[in-house]
């Protein structure tokens, strides 16, 4: 059994920011190990994976793991990836059975960035390229928009993945969505919260700011639908014509349809939607042919 006291392990999905978490924890926290050469920049598709492991990772749950010893009163950080599937702690317990895990949580609304981080980042495909491999298989019009829309709003209404809370005195669960909104608050809790201070505040700002610049291509889909769901309970006009990305379409589309109860006919609106309005309209007329079917 593996030393408990100073060891906090990072679990996380694959595209779940598992590293820019250890960096931050590394260098921020007056309760960690530095490493001696700890220079770090982001990659061009924002990924950290460029910071100092001076750690084994637990990579999908091996066999054999060797713990790579560490001379020093800090804590240890070790990063776990066993992937997007696999959120289970039982063999990591074999090794590690009271050590402290930081589990990152995925919340409904933080799917979709999750899904296009994994594919991007920890794939290096697409959206769409993963879901053309369905399509292609499963529908005669897969050249088609809306046969791509229709299947990425087939994927959050059977969400396979879970990564949710757990209840655990050895867990400190990190919401993905706090991250997002509130990076730098939601950071300097975490460090807190393992029992550390935050150092050098500032430099700390200025790296949260640059994650949020150089991931923000990731976070569209979950700002569009916010503003899409404001502007649908007020009944006002917003202009969507300029969200042309089919996985965040099929996202939208998933939200519209969860959040009103409806089903939207594929081929009726295949060429999706110029505006908040025509969702409206679009919702009252479903209602309607609902209604009229339940009462007849």
């Amino acid at each position: 059994m593996i030393d408990q006291t100073n060891t906090i392990l990072i679990s996380y999905p694959s595209g779940g920011f598992g590293n820019f978490i250890f960096h931050i924890l590394t260098e921020f926290s007056d309760l960690t190990y530095k490493p001696k050469d700890s220079f770090f920049e982001f990659s061009e598709d924002g990924n950290s994976h460029a910071t100092a492991k001076y750690t084994n990772i637990w990579f999908h749950d091996p066999l054999n793991y060797t713990y790579k010893e560490i001379n020093t009163d800090k804590k240890i950080l070790i990063l776990c990836d066993n992937g997007i599937t696999n959120d289970s702690y039982s063999n990591i317990r074999k090794y590690f059975n009271d050590a402290l895990i930081i589990r990152t949580c995925i919340t409904p609304s933080t799917r979709p960035i999750i899904f296009n981080t994994c594919v991007t980042k920890a794939k290096k495909s697409s959206p769409i390229k993963e879901i053309e491999r369905h399509v292609q298989s499963s529908w005669i019009d897969a050249d088609k928009n809306y046969a791509l829309r229709e299947n990425f709003k087939l994927l959050y209404h059977h969400w396979p993945f879970n990564w949710e809370p757990i209840n655990d005195k050895n867990i400190i669960n990190l919401n993905l969505e706090s991250l997002i909104l509130n990076t730098a608050d939601t950071l300097i809790n975490l460090i807190q919260a393992t029992g550390g201070n935050v150092i050098n505040h500032n430099q700390l700002l200025k790296l949260c700011d640059n994650w949020k610049a150089l991931n923000q291509k990731y976070f569209n889909v979950y700002y569009n639908w916010k503003k899409i769901d404001i502007a649908l309970d007020c009944e006002d006009l917003l202009a969507i014509d300029d969200i042309v990305d089919l996985h965040e379409q099929g996202y939208i589309d998933y939200c519209i349809e969860k959040k009103y109860s409806v089903t939207i006919p594929v081929y009726d609106y295949k060429d999706w939607f110029k505006n908040t309005k025509e969702i409206l309209y679009m919702i009252a007329k479903l209602k309607y042919v609902q209604n009229k079917i339940t009462i007849s």
